[in-house]
């Protein structure tokens, strides 16, 4: 929960630090892996390395862990790996890559007797993987996949405004961009950024304020650079270094 909410990563990394030893040592093994999990993918955020995707690593180490975890019949494990690797492949870009998470996490979730839904969080980044992939591909049933994610979304902002009603301010943005309302996309991505800095959502007002970039630079606007300059010192006050670099490493200008 910590790390969803924003988090410093500092600060989280020393707690996971600190958590993962006693779980250790109390030889609560189950535990222990997914605090493992959830360190690789706070580390790959502060330091800067080749690979930034949990499931796409070529280490040894994450292999091993990777390994361990899917080995065994525990859904609940099982399903967090493709949860904390489909968030870090989005916020990295590999749109691509998150999409298949998603949908290996759907088939773990069959199996489950309870699913994790996290107060909205998984359709939130469903949602903005889905709508990635309908730019990416123009594929009808990215859009229908986004419509149905945005509808779970709107439901939980009736029970937790404050934890998601940027977010849907967010998908609202990035439906109304893909369907070329370009001044409700505007209004959207403003409220996004806005709601989320409100609520302490640093991570997502970091994301929000990325996205409205993008749509600036499609859009020929020069606006954008002002707002990839916001997310950039969003993505380092989160303590993301490591996500920071590949924002700059990857603007055209």
């Amino acid at each position: 929960n910590s790390f969803t909410c924003g988090r410093k990563l500092v600060k989280l990394k020393k707690e996971l630090d600190s958590f993962g030893k006693k779980a250790l040592e109390n030889k609560q093994m189950a535990v222990h892996n997914l605090i493992c999990l959830m360190q690789l993918v706070v580390s790959t955020l502060l330091i800067s390395n080749d690979s930034p995707s949990l499931i796409g690593s070529q280490n040894t180490e994450t292999k091993v862990l990777l390994e361990r975890v899917t080995e065994g019949k525990d859904t609940f494990a099982i399903c967090h790996v493709y949860i904390l690797g489909y968030i870090e492949a989005y916020i990295f870009g590999e749109y691509e890559l998150a999409a298949k998470m998603v949908e290996k996490r759907q088939e773990v979730e069959k199996n489950m007797s309870r699913r994790c839904f996290y107060f909205g969080m998984l359709a939130f980044y469903d949602g903005l993987v889905f709508l990635a992939m309908a730019r990416k591909t123009n594929d009808d049933k990215w859009t229908l996949r986004a419509e149905k994610a945005l509808s779970k979304l709107e439901s939980f902002v009736q029970i937790g405004k404050a934890n998601c009603e940027h977010k849907l301010f967010l998908l609202q943005a990035e439906t109304k961009s893909l369907l070329g309302e370009n001044e409700n996309a505007i209004s959207k991505y403003d409220s996004a950024i806005a709601v989320a800095g409100k609520n302490g959502f640093i991570h997502e007002q970091a994301i929000a304020s990325e996205r409205a970039g993008d749509f600036f630079l499609r859009n020929g606007d020069s606006r954008a650079s002002q707002y990839y300059g916001n997310s950039n010192t969003l993505y380092l006050q989160w303590g993301a270094q490591c996500k920071a670099d590949h924002l700059c490493k990857n603007l055209p200008f």
